[in-house]
This record gives C-alpha cells, structure tokens and sequence, in this order.
C-alpha cells in the first residue's frame, strides 16, 4: 500500500538532519539528539489524555469493575472468577485501575489505556471465561508537528486523531468529528465505526468511552456485552445502572470502592450521572504486568500473552501483546502495542507526515 509519505533512510535513529526532519514534518532544529521520554513525562501524558470510562454494571457489579491483575493479592489467574465475589459490597477494598502504555515516534505519541475485569460473563453460559482486558489506543500528532494539510499543531500535548478499541477480537475504530484530520481507510475492511467526542478540563482532553456490562446477552445487536468497548454517545447506561470512573488529576487515588463507612456501590451508580464521578488509578504497564511477560512460573500465564483462567472457557484471554483482531492476523499478535505506527500504517491512508521511527518504546 502506496503512502503519499515515505522516510529517507537515517543514519542514526538519534541524530537527524534538517532534511529529514523538514521531510517529516517536524520542527526541531537540525543536529537535535532524540531523547526517550522520562517516565515522568511519559506519566503526565496518560494522565492528560486519560478516558473518562462509561461503565456499564449488571447484576454483579464487582464483575464490572476494571481492576488490576492482582486485586486479589496474589497473581494467579485461576482464582480471580472466584476471588471477586468478596470484593462486591464486601470488606476488603478494591480499587478501580486502568493500565497504560506509551510509544512515542518522530511524529506522533500511541498512549494505550487496557482495562482488566476478572470475569467475562454475559447473561448465557456460552462465552463465559475468567479474566477479561479490553483497551484502547489513542493517536495523537506531537506538538510542533505539521498536519496533512501543512498546518501545525500546536496544543502542547498533541492533538487526538485516532481511536482504536478492541471489541471481542474485533478492531472497533473511531475517528474525530473534525473531517480535516481524520485519516483515510486504507483496506476494503477498514472503516469507521463512528466518531468519538472529548472533554476538556483542568486535568487534560480525555476521550468519552463506554464499557458494556458482563450481564448482557450475546446476541445484544451492538455486541455490547462482556465490556466490550466503544465511542460513547450519551445513551446512558443499560437498565440505568453504571459507574463513570475518570483520572482525578495529579496526586489524585483511586477510590476504594469498600472504604469503611460509605456506600459507593449505592451513592456512585446512577444513569451516568457526570456529578457522580469516581477516581480510577492510572498504572504504568511497562513498569507492572509487561515486567511478567515472560515469567511462566507465575499461574497467571497459559502461553505468552494469553492468561491462565480455569473457569468457563479455558485460557480466553488476552494482554495487549497478544491481541490480535480479526480480518488483520496477517498484521501480527501483539502489534498495535509493539509496533503501533506499523500497524495504523498499513490500516489507513492519508495520514500526513507520519513516522515510524521510534524515540521510546519499551515494548519492540
């Protein structure tokens, strides 16, 4: 597939000419050393674009709750399904959590939020199966880089120009409303599931994202079931029962949904009411479960990428280093996390100046 963009080779991925970058699109003075990001800086940028989560809830809401991994205290995957149970309106705290991840190339950043529930369990025993993560990647063009219509960003933390969310192996995307930056599909499969909204506020510019809940049918004709993700449009929640969770700002916790002397799983759960916000915590990937990756003494891994779950369907699930969706396996497991310019490359056309040589990626 033919982009209107190509990159001459460099000799160094760390020194660049002024040839290239005014090539790609870049404003930095020629001779500049790329550095990686600081985790600090790294951290900052999740917050800022972090998702406000819609989060369907059906009858057994602690299902519902993205969480981490290990919530339980230990870091098996075949006690999680029934572990949970004592954590729904029970004394022993749980937090709410999302897990994030970021890559930066010349060009843009891909911030990936993934969301871990420990139990996918739609209304019919069919499909049931311990441990569930869903996610999204966001693509965002850097501050000083220049649009495709030649003009140049200028936000300090980017601008928004691509959503991609994981929905039951199917690869849900979601474009901006403004038609002048949205990109192009590139294949005869690719197309836009519809178009997403953001918030701005103190904390940054953060993507609207509804959660289905684990107690709806299969047969749901949007396939919101078992947390599967998309764009929310202001529909509300499903029997008017559901939790929006959101990144509270620096310094900020994660509510403890059974603090002593409250009762958030009563006073939060509402229609998506936006004044009954509660804070999740934002965790670093790389520096938590990526670190297992490869640790098959744990009982958390079937197979690389694929975790441990007795209950239901056997070993169902996936982290995002072996997502892959369907209609794009020949794209390779894992690779909207490994190599996200790669794969937003060969899925669309039309993206303007856009580089595939990466300043930091933990995850290649």
């Amino acid at each position: 597939m033919l982009k209107k963009f190509r990159k001459p080779m460099m000799r160094s991925a760390l020194l660049c000419s002024c040839v290239f970058l005014a090539a790609a699109g870049v404003l930095q003075p020629a001779g500049t050393a790329f550095a990686a990001m600081s985790a600090d800086s790294q951290a900052k940028l999740a917050g800022y674009w972090s998702p406000i989560l819609y989060q369907d809830v059906g009858g057994k809401p602690e299902g519902d709750i993205p969480t981490t991994v290990n919530f339980d205290g230990d870091w098996s995957g075949t006690n999680n399904w029934e572990n949970i149970g004592q954590y729904g309106r029970g004394l022993k705290a749980l937090y709410p959590n999302t897990y994030w991840s970021l890559v930066e190339s010349e060009t843009h950043y891909f911030i990936g939020y993934n969301f871990f529930y420990a139990t996918h369990d739609p209304q019919t025993s069919f499909g049931d199966h311990e441990n569930d993560m869903e996610g999204i990647m966001l693509v965002v063009r850097k501050p000083g880089v220049k649009r495709k219509d030649g003009t140049t960003v200028t936000q300090p933390s980017g601008e928004l120009e691509l959503a991609l969310m994981p929905r039951h192996a199917k690869l849900g995307m979601f474009a901006p409303t403004n038609t002048a930056i949205q990109y192009k599909p590139g294949m005869s499969s690719v197309y836009y599931d519809g178009t997403f909204t953001t918030e701005a506020n103190t904390t940054g510019t953060h993507i609207r994202v509804y959660s289905a809940q684990n107690d709806a049918p299969l047969t749901d004709s949007e396939g919101d079931f078992g947390h599967a993700l998309k764009a929310y449009n202001s529909a509300g929640a499903e029997g008017d029962t559901g939790f929006i969770f959101h990144w509270g700002g620096s310094g900020s916790s994660a509510i403890n949904m059974n603090a002593s002397g409250t009762a958030n799983w009563d006073n939060y759960m509402s229609d998506f009411v936006e004044s009954k916000r509660m804070n999740f915590g934002l965790i670093p990937m790389e520096s938590s479960i990526w670190t297992l990756r490869n640790n098959m003494t744990l009982n958390l891994w079937a197979s690389y990428g694929t975790f441990k779950g007795d209950t239901g369907r056997a070993d169902a699930a996936n982290a995002p280093w072996g997502w892959s969706f369907e209609g794009y396996r020949d794209l390779g497991g894992g690779t909207m996390l490994i190599d996200p310019a790669a794969f937003v490359d060969a899925l669309f056309d039309d993206l303007g100046p856009f580089s595939k040589v990466y300043l930091t990626n933990a995850y290649k």
